[in-house]
């Protein structure tokens, strides 16, 4: 009980004017609802523009998120917390179905991919900035009402053991991430054909 309080307190003190101010409310939705989206625009564009090696860590960035949402899926089998809202806490700045709040598939997916390209050579430049946005896609979904704090832990948790697993497990997966690449490569490689061909034709 005194960890479900500390949780409800901190939430309360996260979510406090929640609906009542236009613009915070507008970054927490647009924050909230859109990080795995903006991670996905992210990963596709520097794809295009990156060597094989700097591709091969996006591709296990990838890996270690689907690791961490698997994870997470593993945990909702066998224990279920509410969100806020479903608890009567507050009324969600977006809609969200009833499911378990713990820990946040969201938080986890960026979380995850952030810390593996910190843990990467080279790649700080791109992790540091993406762990920023997971920090704001953590707020968002907290002040949102979708999600407790501890949540958010669980989804750090998560995420670090997931991004840790994967960058120990980086050379067993090499034959694989190769099979990946040869399929890969001929897609983007047509697509970059026809956005050349598209502009010459303007």
């Amino acid at each position: 009980m005194m960890e479900s309080s500390l949780n409800i307190e901190i939430f309360k003190w996260i979510h406090a004017g929640a609906g009542t101010r236009p613009v915070v409310d507008g970054l927490a939705v647009f924050f909230g609802e859109g990080g795995p989206y903006f991670l996905a625009v992210l990963f596709a564009v520097l794809w295009f523009f990156v060597d094989k090696n700097k591709k091969t860590a996006l591709l296990e960035a990838t890996e270690a998120a689907i690791i961490g949402l698997l994870v997470n899926q593993l945990i909702g089998l066998f224990y279920f917390h509410p969100r806020p809202y479903m608890v009567g806490l507050c009324t969600p700045l977006f809609p969200h179905g009833p499911e378990t709040s713990f820990p946040s598939d969201h938080a986890t997916l960026l979380f995850t991919a952030a810390f593996y390209l910190l843990f990467a050579r080279r790649w700080e430049a791109c992790g540091v900035p993406l762990l920023a946005v997971a920090l704001l896609t953590a707020w968002g979904r907290v002040y949102g009402g979708i999600h407790f704090p501890f949540d958010m832990a669980g989804s750090l948790f998560v995420s670090l053991l997931s991004a840790g697993l994967l960058r120990l497990s980086a050379r067993r997966l090499m034959p694989l991430n190769e099979r990946l690449f040869r399929i890969i490569n001929p897609i983007t490689g047509q697509l970059i054909r026809i956005s050349k061909r598209a502009a010459k034709e303007r």
